[in-house]
């Protein structure tokens, strides 16, 4: 008996032990950058991907677009990045490896830069920088007035997600699931985190706290003072988008329809995930009657079956996503009560903005549908003669409209 309880004894301290070093309780605070350098949040700036770190994609007063065209770009490759705008200027890469600098309000190129291969991502905008992440795996930081190279990283795989300056901190998610934590001012590396699938999508922020998707379905909740997990949350399918942070949940949209919202306050303990995927195999063998949920669910809904969801966009407590299918749905963030519906009778590859009462989004039809964003009711279409993509951006002069496949990027107020 003495020999039996020895061993437990030694497989229950070598599995904490495991557990502790997995989620790297050991770990001591991540070093602490240079400067406080931030993107800015402002009615004339959209300087980031989703407009702010949280991802809401929200400007909350506007006085509606009227439609007319501003001007139109025809880069002549197709357009897979989304623009960033600060002020009078619009930042962009294009699909034969240009990254340009236009007058948001004419659309006159003020400087360009060749880069090494295409950016297909929004960059990310200072007060005086511009951070691009590039498909070869290259991370410039360039002066935002001149186009001058700052400092550069080259990574070991590329990069099909945004990057995000937060706090004075550059965040940058590669495709081999390394996420890199770079001084915005110097470009040194301050820590890095090895995620298990590919990162897509570019990671959200609230306070202390990051949120990271990853295509195989998890969801990292990071501390950003210690850089360890405090969450993995499993959507069981498979994720493009970036989670979006309300004031207590974040959004995860799937590629199966699936809109789930996760606690961002619970702490996930060491052992308390494999012993979770234990207990999934227990149900798949038969000997447990319901599969074991994720730690952190709050609510979640299906929206549009085998369907992706875009990344909602958000504003007083409603989140607005759009199906592939071409259905636009709002829901109550507190706990996914649906609140209406609107059908854009085709198919949709583009996320939708909210600006003051409409939302805005495109769809295959080759229009902007813009939506009465209480309830639902279309106010009117705006054509574009081009199919959109990619995330509609607002601010408070225009709205800017990406098209993929014929390469053009439209400004309209």
């Amino acid at each position: 008996r003495r020999v039996w309880l020895s061993v437990a004894g030694i497989v229950g301290v070598a599995l904490l032990a495991w557990g502790m070093w997995e989620w790297d309780v050991f770990a001591g605070p991540v070093p602490v950058p240079s400067s406080r350098v931030d993107a800015p949040v402002g009615e004339d700036t959209w300087a980031l991907a989703g407009r702010d770190v949280a991802h809401t994609s929200a400007l909350p007063v506007h006085g509606g677009f009227e439609g007319v065209e501003l001007w139109r770009l025809e880069t002549g490759r197709p357009l897979r990045a989304v623009p960033a705008v600060s002020g009078s200027q619009l930042f962009v890469g294009t699909g034969d490896a240009r990254f340009m600098v236009l007058d948001s309000s004419t659309g006159e190129i003020l400087w360009e830069r060749r880069l090494g291969l295409f950016a297909s991502t929004a960059p990310a905008v200072t007060d005086a920088a511009v951070y691009v992440a590039v498909r070869d795996g290259q991370l410039l930081k360039l002066d935002r007035y001149t186009g001058a190279v700052l400092w550069d990283l080259q990574a070991d795989s590329g990069f099909f997600a945004s990057p995000v300056v937060y706090r004075g901190v550059v965040y940058a998610g590669s495709w081999n699931g390394t996420l890199y934590a770079l001084d915005a001012e110097t470009g040194a590396e301050l820590w890095t985190f090895q995620a298990d699938g590919n990162i897509v999508a570019a990671p959200a922020f609230q306070d202390d706290l990051m949120a990271l998707a990853t295509d195989d379905g998890l969801v990292y909740m990071l501390d950003l003072v210690t850089g360890r997990k405090r969450l993995i949350f499993d959507t069981v399918n498979a994720l493009s988008e970036s989670p979006v942070f309300t004031a207590g949940n974040v959004l995860i949209s799937t590629g199966r329809g699936r809109l789930a919202a996760v606690d961002w306050m619970k702490l996930e303990y060491p052992l308390e995930r494999a012993l979770r995927s234990w207990r999934q195999q227990f149900f798949i063998w038969g000997l447990q009657s319901e599969p074991p949920l994720s730690k952190g669910l709050a609510w979640g809904r299906t929206l549009s079956p085998n369907s992706a969801l875009s990344a909602p966009a958000v504003l007083d407590g409603t989140a607005y996503t759009a199906g592939r299918d071409g259905r636009l749905h709002a829901l109550s963030v507190a706990d996914g009560e649906g609140l209406w519906e609107y059908d854009a009778g085709a198919l949709v590859h583009t996320a939708p903005a909210v600006a003051g009462a409409s939302v805005y989004f495109g769809a295959d039809d080759g229009n902007i549908h813009v939506v009465e964003r209480s309830t639902g009711k279309l106010t009117r279409t705006i054509p574009l003669g081009v199919k959109p993509s990619g995330r509609t951006v607002a601010t408070r002069d225009a709205l800017f409209v990406t098209s993929e496949e014929s390469g053009t990027l439209i400004a309209l107020r």
